[in-house]
């Protein structure tokens, strides 16, 4: 009866006693001596240090931890500018170049007006006071011109050229109408542009009279 007692007791105290055995070393899956057999972190990480900016002209893709030593080539970084670079990681202030065509033309309520009053041709203004050129009343459009240059007179087109950045690469530019190039503006407006594209700038009569109208 002892020994079948004994015998018992021991079994209860072997199942009792069961051992866990935990491994320490990195558990830091992005190390590079990451152990996925490891239960505590012991600090052993080690890691990859570089540039890991992919803009960089040293970029690491190994790197894991950013040293600082990142280089880069200072640019435009749209690609609708005219002076793009591919290969810009930064872009400063103002250093993209944007360009866009205009077309200023009148339609036919702006040719009749001006028969009407005796104009025989409108002369027209940039933004900066620079003479355009000048519209007779013998042309008109019904419909809105592309910006193709027009050698008989019915058109006149310019470029228009502004400096901005990737997210701000609008601009807002003015234009004036002179009369016969009269001494004072029969109308003045200012119209938004976007790189490249051709804009439409239309004198109306409704336009005109609106403009003399506000004065």
């Amino acid at each position: 009866m002892k020994k079948i007692l004994l015998f018992s007791f021991l079994a209860i105290l072997l199942n009792s006693c069961t051992v866990e055995v935990r491994i320490d070393g990195c558990t830091d899956p992005i190390a590079y001596n990451y152990d996925s057999q490891a239960d505590d972190d012991n600090g052993s990480c080690l890691y990859t240090i570089g540039c890991n900016d992919p803009a960089a002209t040293n970029y690491d893709p190994q790197a894991i931890l950013d040293d600082g030593s990142c280089l880069y080539i200072v640019g435009c970084t749209d690609p609708s500018a005219i002076n793009y670079n591919a290969d810009a990681g930064i872009e400063v202030l103002n250093i993209c170049e944007y360009t866009c065509n205009v077309v200023y033309y009148l339609d036919y309520s702006a040719a009749q007006y001006m028969i009407n009053f005796g104009i025989s041709f409108y002369s027209f203004y940039d933004y900066n006071g620079v003479n355009l050129g000048y519209i007779t009343n013998e042309f008109f459009w019904n419909s809105p011109p592309n910006c193709t240059p027009q050698f008989d007179g019915s058109t006149l087109t310019a470029t228009l050229s502004w400096y901005g950045n990737y997210d701000s690469n609008s601009a807002q530019f003015s234009w004036s109408a002179y009369a016969d190039d009269g001494p004072f503006a029969d109308y003045e407006a200012s119209f938004g542009v976007y790189p490249n594209e051709c804009a439409r700038i239309e004198l109306s009569k409704k336009k005109i009279q609106e403009y003399k109208e506000s004065k």
